[in-house]
């Protein structure tokens, strides 16, 4: 019988998690994340923390959305109305 992966286990093999390491003295993983997202993120926001208690991949993948997805649809916003503002002047 092959034993069931642990929840940290499957979190590494996703395509975001370049590294995954825990802090005793927090009791958190820090997820280190892939390129681009490690390079294209400010240092502050490169990585993920969440606490090991109640640890799933669901909360990893809500936790990516959060803060990751939400950084890249502000910064397209920005542009957005940027451009916005170059065209309203022509």
């Amino acid at each position: 019988m092959i034993p069931k992966q642990s929840e940290a286990g499957i979190a590494i093999q996703l395509e975001f998690v370049a590294d995954l390491s825990y802090n005793p003295r927090t009791h958190q993983y820090r997820i280190e994340l892939t390129e681009p997202y490690h390079s294209e993120l400010p240092r502050d926001r490169n990585y993920l923390l969440i606490d090991v208690e109640g640890f799933t991949v669901q909360k990893l993948l809500n936790l990516f959305e959060l803060e990751v997805i939400d950084y890249y649809q502000l910064k397209c916003e920005q542009a957005r109305q940027t451009l916005e503002r170059v065209r309203n002047k022509f």
